[in-house]
């Protein structure tokens, strides 16, 4: 959640902040099924040239950011470190160059990735977006427990491969 006075950094086109966004999740261990749904949704979102946020953290939502990219796609990467200073991976420096990726935070200071600062990520990848897609939700999970948080806020929830 984008607490009171939290602010966004980054680089790259801020201006796809504005666009209607897809929030894609997926948990760190992935069944084949959800891979091969995953990939089929980024293939979808990428002939619709529909941009998409996320953390692109976990196996699986780095390989849907490769077929966003590939395919010249809008994307927004959340990060749970700051983007000031951070070491972005080479192949993003086209996409940010050409406008089609933006890259944000609100964390400020530097640490070690923990399970709040993800789940601080992710809470601010959902509400950047129009609709959640989890590809899989590893059961007792983190992700599980958001993903029924979702679903009671009534927020558009689609799940790829049920856990």
């Amino acid at each position: 959640m984008l607490h009171e006075g939290s602010q966004l950094t980054g680089q790259g086109n801020q201006g796809l902040l504005a666009l209607p966004m897809t929030a894609l999740f997926a948990s760190r261990q992935c069944p084949g099924a959800a891979i091969r749904a995953a990939m089929d949704w980024a293939l979808q979102q990428a002939s619709n040239k529909r941009a998409v946020v996320s953390g692109f953290h976990s196996p699986l939502e780095q390989s849907v950011l490769k077929v966003l990219m590939a395919a010249g796609s809008p994307v927004v990467v959340v990060l749970a470190r700051p983007v000031e200073g951070a070491k972005l991976p080479p192949e993003w420096a086209k996409p940010l160059t050409q406008g089609r990726m933006a890259v944000v935070s609100t964390v400020a200071t530097m640490g070690r990735l923990t399970q709040p600062l993800a789940n601080e990520r992710n809470g601010l990848v959902a509400q950047l977006a129009q609709t959640i897609v989890v590809a899989h939700a590893s059961p007792g999970g983190s992700l599980a427990g958001r993903l029924n948080q979702w679903r009671l806020d009534r927020r558009q929830v689609e799940v790829l491969l049920a856990g």
